[in-house]
């Protein structure tokens, strides 16, 4: 059990201590049980009123309102020490997605202006937590928890599919000629990297993250199987890239598509993006315009509300790493941001 503390009415500091509990708190994709039971202690002394929903995410408010900030605290897997070095605080998560989520807390305590802070699990996976946000009825405005480097505004992210690459072969000895399902999987890894190849942000892109062959050294597999995470820019259908690799595959081999979803781009103008713009202007820092080669739960949640974009403490390029750290000006910086974003967003008619 972690040691209460006296929540500040008017500063950031404190933000440093709840991350630090989320990070302690192990949580990859379909095991968020431990965080979930410690955010919601988190939210109770930070006087907010708390909800678990029917998947696991915990919807902390402040008076509802017209804005809700929304992250997740699922991590990729793979723990990592929890240390704190002066300014910086390391560990799983830190930067995707606890950091952010650690400042939309503090944020909220400290709003003037009724706010709702989503914590989504399943955002690392097939993002369950976002999905099931779609059974329910959205805010107007949304600003989505994701590392931006502390001073990016996150306007575009790229969509993408799971897919899963199986090859099927005769088999049979390593010395004689033969088909090898490894080597149609080669095969066909390559032909989709033609269609995806990658390299520029308007390119898709395609990549083997897993795979799986072969029985024994000297025999030639039967089968074999790969997974592939496919991204696309804004205007290009997911559907059509995976339909063309489909068309382009070797005899003896088929590609099962998982969860898919849809590109997203977002106008600078719109309430939230400029909102945010302005917030990062009056908090003493330049703003920058992002558009990221991942996705988030934005892709999902852009077509249901009238405004959203993305924003957060950290690095983006440590995220899913085994370096991710940030610093706690960052954070105190983007909980700066968060309050008046949802100052400026409530305001408007």
């Amino acid at each position: 059990m972690w040691r209460r503390w006296k929540v500040p009415s008017s500063t950031e500091s404190g933000v440093d201590e709840i991350l630090l509990k989320l990070l302690e708190a192990y949580s990859p994709t379909g095991q968020e049980d431990n965080a979930r039971d410690v955010i919601v202690e988190i939210c109770e002394d930070l006087g907010l009123r708390v909800e678990i929903d029917g998947v696991g995410n915990v919807l902390a408010s402040k008076g509802g309102g017209r804005v809700w900030l929304v992250s997740h605290y699922d991590t990729v897997p793979g723990r990592l020490p929890v240390r704190r070095s002066g300014n910086i605080i390391s560990g799983r998560g830190a930067v995707d997605a606890k950091g952010p989520l650690a400042a939309m807390l503090m944020a909220a305590s400290l709003s003037k202006s009724p706010v709702t802070v989503a914590a989504l699990v399943g955002e690392e996976g097939d993002s369950r937590g976002a999905r099931h946000l779609l059974t329910k009825e959205l805010p107007p405005f949304v600003v989505i928890g994701e590392p931006s480097n502390t001073t990016g505004v996150i306007i575009a992210y790229r969509g993408g599919a799971h897919l899963t690459l199986r090859c099927k072969a005769e088999g049979g000895h390593s010395s004689s000629p033969g088909a090898s399902a490894v080597d149609l999987l080669i095969e066909s890894i390559l032909r989709m990297k033609k269609v995806a190849p990658g390299g520029k942000y308007a390119d898709p892109s395609v990549a083997a993250t897993m795979i799986r062959g072969g029985e024994a050294p000297n025999v030639l597999p039967k089968r074999a199987e790969a997974v592939l995470d496919l991204r696309v820019p804004p205007g290009i259908d997911p559907s059509a890239v995976i339909d063309e690799m489909k068309s382009n595959l070797p005899e003896g081999c088929e590609i099962a598509v998982g969860w898919i979803v849809p590109p997203v781009a977002v106008r600078p103008s719109e309430p939230v993006p400029r909102a945010l713009t302005r917030s990062i202007i009056s908090s003493g820092r330049r703003p920058k315009l992002l558009r990221k080669y991942g996705s988030s739960d934005m892709n999902l949640l852009h077509d249901r509300v009238a405004s959203i974009a993305a924003y957060g403490p950290g690095d983006g390029k440590l995220a899913h790493t085994d370096t991710e750290f940030v610093d706690v000006e960052d954070l105190e910086f983007a909980v700066k941001v968060y309050v008046r974003t949802v100052e400026y967003l409530s305001n408007l008619s």
